[in-house]
């Protein structure tokens, strides 16, 4: 049996005591997960409002998906711009790229804000596609976007496999023909499948060490306004039309707002003296996925990079755990010194998960590694990335997380519409750093009282929560 062995917790330094829920508190504004969306959604309330915040954890600070990811940061969303569009429409979907482009800034205000230290890499990163289906999928994206060049992703493809020939006229400018050659290096593989990239902005950190840090930042600086809570689990959140009470052991915690800033599936219940029952419809509006993940260590004689591979156009067969079915990988390199201050670049791949149809069963601790998973993530690197080493990887990692994927393939970031007293920042659909930096700065804003635009990641727009309302102004 393969430990969950994360990297990127093994890198985490913590000095600081456990404090759990050992009595009744009252507060503005009480935060549920210690990941990255909720120590995030704290810092944004802290900074651009006075109201007091206590943030509970049901176990460590950043010990969950955030600490249990592959590292990659970009601001793609799994689901395809076109089909995302089909129900929000072109416009709201622009918007909606724009807003999460924009967390690259806000990601720079922590750093400035807080002085951090753990390490941050930017650079053009790049997505290897193998088919006409893929190539013409995202040219279709980029037609949505058109009328925001910024946004656009440029796309190149290969000269020999005369699949430019084959495209539409009206995708003319939309995409640029170079020589295969060209193509498999900028995907660093001689893997001749690939006959198409795509470029964009994207980088790595190690987003569990990140939330640490801000964490720390948050005790020190908003000592009197800022009380955080590990080891503490939610039991019941209930929802009364001015306020919540989350149930917690034998104590409450009670606040003006509750915000879930998790995967979005949990092991409480969500009462609602308020309105229509909320508890089915959230339980039913995300479903979890393990990922899997393995790394090894190599000479630090590349750069940093984030690297997609799609093989396959039906991603179908990815979500069944079909994993000898060529699916969709996610490769990142970046430097990483271990436990004997040795200089080395951590790669770590990721992309086979299996649907998980009752969350409550999974512990990334008793969790089973599956071999199945291993073996694809090993033949994928033998067959697709050219660094990778020759005979037997030396592989120093294996590791597992939980992810949630929303029906809508968006996050949730707003007002549950049922009850404004609870807000959600919820849902990673497979890519959740940017996201969740985003949809923190947005909850901010709801919470200081902003009449904010409307979004296709508004609950009361978004149909993942099963209700088709729209809100009224």
């Amino acid at each position: 049996m393969r430990p969950n062995n994360s990297p990127w917790i093994k890198q985490l330094r913590r000095n600081r005591p456990i404090e759990r829920v050992t009595e009744n508190l009252s507060t503005d504004t009480v935060i549920v997960g210690g990941g990255i969306a909720g120590i995030s959604t704290a810092y944004f309330i802290l900074k651009h409002t006075e109201k007091k915040v206590i943030l509970i954890e049901g176990g460590k600070v950043a010990h969950g998906a955030t600490g249990h990811n592959a590292g990659q940061m970009t601001s793609y969303f799994e689901k395809q711009l076109s089909n995302i569009a089909k129900e929000f429409g072109n416009e709201m979907v622009r918007q909606g790229q724009k807003d999460i482009d924009s967390a690259w800034l806000l990601l720079e205000e922590m750093y400035e804000d807080a002085h951090l230290s753990t390490p941050f890499y930017q650079f053009t990163g790049y997505a290897g596609l193998s088919d006409i289906e893929e190539i013409l999928t995202h040219l279709g994206n980029n037609m949505i976007l058109k009328d925001d060049p910024a946004l656009i992703e440029p796309i190149m493809i290969s000269e020999e496999s005369g699949i430019a020939a084959q495209i539409p006229a009206e995708y003319d400018g939309y995409y640029s023909v170079l020589p295969q050659r060209d193509i498999l290096s900028l995907l660093e593989t001689e893997d001749t499948r690939f006959v198409a990239a795509l470029s964009a902005r994207k980088g790595v950190m190690n987003s569990a060490l990140f939330t640490e840090e801000v964490a720390t930042y948050l005790l020190v600086h908003f000592a009197d306004r800022f009380v955080l809570r590990e080891e503490s689990f939610v039991n019941e959140v209930i929802l009364e039309e001015s306020f919540a009470a989350l149930k917690i052991g034998e104590h409450k915690v009670v606040a003006e707002k509750v915000i879930l800033c998790t995967n979005g599936f949990e092991k409480f219940s969500i009462i609602n003296h308020a309105g229509a029952d909320i508890d089915k419809e959230f339980h039913h509006s995300v479903s979890g996925a393990i990922g899997y993940m393995a790394g090894y260590l190599d000479e630090r004689n590349h750069p940093p990079a984030a690297i997609s591979y799609i093989m396959n156009s039906d991603k179908d067969e990815v979500k069944s755990g079909a994993f000898d079915s060529d699916p969709y990988f996610y490769l990142t390199r970046r430097p990483f010194e271990n436990e004997l201050n040795q200089k080395h670049n951590l790669i770590s791949v990721g992309g086979p998960d299996v649907p998980l149809e009752d969350t409550s069963t999974y512990s990334k601790e008793e969790h089973e590694y599956s071999e199945e998973a291993f073996q694809a993530i090993d033949s994928f690197l033998h067959k697709s990335f050219k660094s990778a080493p020759k005979g037997d990887i030396p592989y120093a990692f294996h590791w597992h997380g939980l992810m949630g994927y929303t029906p809508s393939g968006v996050r949730l970031i707003g007002a549950e519409p049922h009850n404004s007293a609870l807000l959600y920042n919820l849902g990673c659909n497979g890519v959740g750093i940017l996201p969740s930096i985003y949809g923190a700065r947005r909850i901010a804003r709801i919470v200081a009282g902003e009449k904010i635009e409307r979004s296709i990641f508004d609950p009361k727009y978004n149909d993942s929560l099963g209700t088709k309302t729209v809100i009224v102004d």
